[in-house]
């Protein structure tokens, strides 16, 4: 999937050459609808996004955020605070420590925002110890401290399930459930997965079918796997 991507990212950049603003904006906004994107793809189509806003209307794309602007970002939610999110990537996360604990510490913290600001700092080697909610109980931890994201057994052997039954029949559907697998990862972290991989693996195929509306395909992997539906339960994202 990886020509994927690179592929995208060329025809919207041919799209923005050509001033084919509206046909590199279809593509921008289809690819961030997915369930999730890898992280440096998804900091490029924000970027892209930003660009054409600021080809139509003439205001200059800001490319550094005060510690004010990041703040008000993350309150604000939704892109505002992925765009938040997307500039921190590139800054000395120290600078702005207060600010994304003081995010994650609101009650209506969005929590896939939390755990990508861990995981910056994690990538930072910050050990200041942070707090944070998860499902309604508050965890203190350090983020140097931390795993990384995908550095699981769970994780590992989940992906490798995958990687097996989908690689060779049906790799566009694989990538799918690889962005389900990181976004749950994520829901989680910094705690690591814990449920059985075989289970895990069933829920994420079952989500990705349902989400893409494909009966029978959820039928024909059952039956060729032998599951029973009943035992399985739903991912929760």
């Amino acid at each position: 999937m990886a020509n994927y991507y690179k592929e995208l990212i060329e025809k919207i950049k041919e799209h923005i050459s050509r001033q084919e603003y509206e046909k590199a904006s279809e593509l921008i906004e289809e690819e961030l609808k997915l369930p999730y994107v890898p992280s440096d793809t998804y900091d490029k189509l924000i970027e892209f996004r930003d660009e054409i806003r600021g080809y139509i209307t003439k205001e200059p794309v800001i490319g550094f955020m005060s510690e004010s602007q990041v703040e008000d970002s993350l309150a604000a939610g939704g892109e505002k605070a992925f765009q938040a999110v997307s500039f921190l990537r590139k800054a000395n996360i120290r600078e702005y420590l207060d600010i994304i604990q003081d995010y994650m510490l609101k009650e209506d913290a969005d929590r896939m925002v939390v755990a990508i600001l861990f995981d910056l700092c994690h990538r930072q080697g910050i050990n200041t110890e942070l707090q944070y909610c998860d499902n309604g109980i508050w965890k203190r931890q350090r983020p140097a401290e931390a795993d990384d994201v995908t550095d699981n057994d769970v994780f590992r052997e989940t992906a490798g399930l995958l990687a097996s039954r989908f690689e060779n029949s049906n790799p566009s559907f694989l990538e799918l459930c690889r962005q389900v697998l990181v976004q749950h990862a994520y829901l989680k972290y910094p705690e690591p997965l814990d449920k059985n991989a075989e289970i895990l693996t069933d829920q994420i195929v079952r989500y990705v079918f349902e989400a893409i509306q494909d009966t029978e395909g959820w039928q024909r992997y059952l039956s060729e796997y032998g599951i029973d539906e009943k035992a399985i339960g739903q991912l929760s994202l």
